[in-house]
């Protein structure tokens, strides 16, 4: 019966957040096919918006933002299927906000632009690297109480309860309260948001849209819209996956203390590097565009590509998951829990 209803539960997310990810699919084709038929070029510029999104989901910030969030929420035992959703929807707002201010406002755009983005190349950079952090804290604390169940696993065979000490930190508590806001699934989508002021996406389909406008004078302002909206398609479609699948690893690995215990112990490191290491390199190059600093560690640091990084992280998910089924099945690991309960 359990299962049942925890499997209604997940088709009805699944339909909910792809009915979203069709709609505006849907909206961005209908607003193309309201002028491709005089300028077939938009066709072309059409497709690179709606992979310029898929690429862009796999950026490590996203991947790491998302996956340790959805670890955060999943403690709180809150549904963190809309997760990635969320995020992508709100990143993806800045873009569509910047490509409407840029079409109805060409010239205007021309010269202001370059100014947001270096402002926003600061201010949004900042407040990711500072969202990591907090999570990379948050999760830390729960990683240390999860390798006090580790520890005493190995000491006795008794079913053992969470540990709770770590909770009673004032550290942990501290950067707990800054997280809380955080409850639900359309709140993400607000971090989403404040991640995408750095503007880094969002001039690149404002470019494309004036691109647009300005080579085809005739072309209805609604219609370049279309850029963004297809843009925000791609996007929101993998980061949707990315946050269905962190969702569904780890509430597989929380469901019984003994998969708790050791594979939560190993994803949840990965996680936490991860978000770490981001924090660590969102503010080298924060302080690089703030302070016009120039040395070895600001050129690394902006010399990184973020996109080839998230693959690599979303590869290391996903072998260090095949191994965990792997070995749960192998080695009769679903025996040895049933006789630890």
């Amino acid at each position: 019966m359990i299962a049942r209803v925890k499997t209604t539960i997940f088709q009805r997310d699944v339909i909910r957040y792809g009915s979203f990810i069709l709609l505006i699919l849907l909206a961005g084709v209908l607003l193309l096919m309201s002028g491709v038929a005089r300028y077939p070029e938009m066709l072309g510029m059409a497709y690179l918006s709606f992979t310029f999104g898929l690429r862009h989901a796999f950026d490590v910030d996203h991947i790491a933002a998302i996956d340790n969030m959805t670890r955060k929420m999943l403690n709180d035992g809150k549904n963190t299927r809309g997760v990635g959703f969320a995020f992508s929807f709100g990143h993806s707002m800045v873009v569509v906000l910047m490509a409407l201010v840029t079409v109805l406002f060409v010239e205007w755009a021309k010269h202001t632009l370059p100014v947001f983005e270096q402002i926003g190349g600061v201010f949004g950079t900042m407040i990711a690297a500072t969202m990591l952090l907090l999570l990379t804290v948050v999760n830390t604390f729960i990683l240390r109480g999860i390798w006090r169940e580790f520890r005493q696993a190995g000491r006795q065979n008794t079913k053992h309860t969470p540990e709770t000490a770590y909770q009673q930190s004032g550290i942990y508590q501290f950067f707990l309260k800054l997280l809380q806001l955080i409850q639900h699934n359309w709140q993400v989508a607000v971090v989403g948001f404040l991640f995408g002021l750095g503007f880094d996406t969002a001039t690149q389909i404002a470019v494309l849209a004036t691109s647009a406008t300005a080579a085809n004078a005739g072309i209805a302002w609604y219609t370049t819209l279309a850029f963004p909206l297809l843009f925000t398609a791609g996007m929101c479609l993998m980061d949707t996956l990315d946050g269905m699948f962190m969702s569904t690893t780890y509430t597989w690995i929380v469901a019984s203390s003994y998969r708790k215990v050791y594979y939560n112990l190993i994803l949840t490191g990965i996680s936490i590097m991860a978000a770490g290491f981001i924090s660590f390199v969102d503010f080298v190059q924060a302080t690089r565009v703030l302070w016009h600093w120039h040395n070895p560690l600001t050129n690394w640091a902006s010399g990184l590509d973020f996109n080839q990084l998230g693959m690599i992280l979303v590869g290391i998910f996903a072998v260090t998951w095949c191994i965990a089924l792997t070995m749960w099945r192998v080695l009769h690991l679903s025996e040895k829990e049933l006789v630890g309960q």
